[in-house]
């Protein structure tokens, strides 16, 4: 399959948190990953086009690392879609310090020498 975004994404198994509002927060997983935007997993469901701020555990790029980084960054929900007992969202980053992005962009890389494009 050819990828046609803008940003490609690349899947990942990270966790995260969302805050819900009212001091509530909601843990999160992280399915795949782009330089603008990721989706998630929720178990409540996000309403459209509202911001949210979400705390990411982006593993270390060498991964021998045992603490994750933790990244604060706010997201906008571009849509929302019930799967089974759990709602997929897709985000787009909306304010993130450039360090972060650039974490999230090593990874893109590292993915893309592991895993080149398919021939067709």
């Amino acid at each position: 399959m050819i990828e046609l975004r803008r940003s490609p994404r690349i899947n990942v198994t990270w966790r995260g948190l969302i805050k819900m509002g009212e001091g509530k927060v909601d843990p999160i997983r992280v399915f795949n990953v782009s330089e603008t935007g990721i989706l998630i997993m929720s178990e409540q469901a996000l309403i459209i086009e509202k911001e949210y701020q979400v705390m990411l555990e982006i593993p270390h790029i060498d991964q021998e690392a045992m603490t994750p980084f933790k990244v604060p960054c706010k997201v906008i929900v571009l849509h929302s879609i019930l799967s089974g007992n759990f709602f997929r969202v897709g985000v787009r980053l909306i304010e993130i310090a450039t360090l972060h992005r650039d974490l999230i962009n090593a990874w893109i890389s590292l993915s893309k020498k592991f895993d080149p494009p398919k021939e067709q």
